[in-house]
């Protein structure tokens, strides 16, 4: 069996990043842009998704076109180290088919099958199951960006455990491992790995000052809540998978948090 011990953790894919410079609260710059994605090769990330945020009413939706050149422009000053490919962090609304698959104004991850979608933070929008589910049928398969910090769903985890259920993939921060966001993040992120509604990690960076690149460090962390195997599966095989539009090939069976499980989150410190 594989173990972090004996991995150098060379091949890690990481499926969330806003390292495109001046598109949203990213990268300010193409030095930061470029400082970003070395820090991500020498942590051992092979592949990293540029997934700047689209219509979230906050964030200019930039015409994908565009946002290849700059994929394109990283790409020919990095030289493969690590390979940069082109997707989005697209905010949840009623339009999501329309978005992906007709005007594709939100590139799908790698230009491929799966597409990254966040929550609002503090809610679960009525009607998300059915839209997801729209998305399913196009083809297209929703993986919900951070849902431990949710706070509905930290709340409630049955809630996500539902949309698990159905078929759409779960994507924790690093940072909600490493405690960056909090212990109350910690203990979601904790509670949705151990009940198997967690398929992949991913950076979610944003800079060189707060909010960082890099996984190795979250990797370790789930490697000793739920063994080595299952986190080098969230790291490295699962969202390669992603990036070539394949079936992920490690997926626990869900379990159904227990009601009390809310109490969990908001009764301690």
């Amino acid at each position: 069996m594989t173990s972090l011990a004996s991995l150098s953790l060379s091949k890690m894919v990481d499926i969330h990043s806003h390292i495109l410079y001046g598109v949203d609260d990213g990268a300010r710059s193409l030095g930061e842009s470029l400082e970003m994605c070395r820090l991500s090769a020498e942590d051992g990330i092979s592949v990293i998704v540029a997934t700047p945020h689209a219509h979230d009413n906050v964030h200019k939706t930039h015409d994908p076109v565009f946002l290849q050149r700059r994929v394109d422009e990283l790409n020919e000053k990095l030289g493969g180290r690590p390979r940069v490919e082109l997707g989005c962090e697209l905010r949840f609304n009623h339009d999501l088919v329309n978005q992906v698959c007709k005007n594709k104004s939100a590139p799908t991850l790698a230009g491929d099958c799966y597409v990254l979608v966040e929550f609002p933070h503090s809610v679960v929008p009525l009607g998300s199951e059915r839209a997801l589910f729209e998305l399913m049928s196009n083809d297209i398969r929703p993986i919900i960006a951070h849902p431990e910090r949710n706070q509905m769903l930290m709340a409630e985890p049955e809630r996500f455990y539902a949309l698990v259920e159905m078929g759409i993939l779960g994507q924790a921060d690093t940072g909600s491992f490493t405690g960056q966001f909090g212990k109350k993040v910690q203990q979601a992120a904790r509670c949705l790995l151990d009940h198997g509604l967690l398929h992949i990690v991913a950076s979610d960076c944003h800079n060189t000052r707060n909010r960082l690149p890099g996984m190795s460090a979250a990797v370790a962390v789930i490697g000793e809540l739920v063994g080595d195997e299952y986190a080098i599966a969230m790291a490295e095989d699962n969202p390669a998978a992603v990036v070539k539009g394949k079936p992920i090939p490690t997926q626990p069976s869900p379990v159904l948090p227990r009601k009390r499980s809310r109490w969990f989150f908001f009764n301690r410190g």
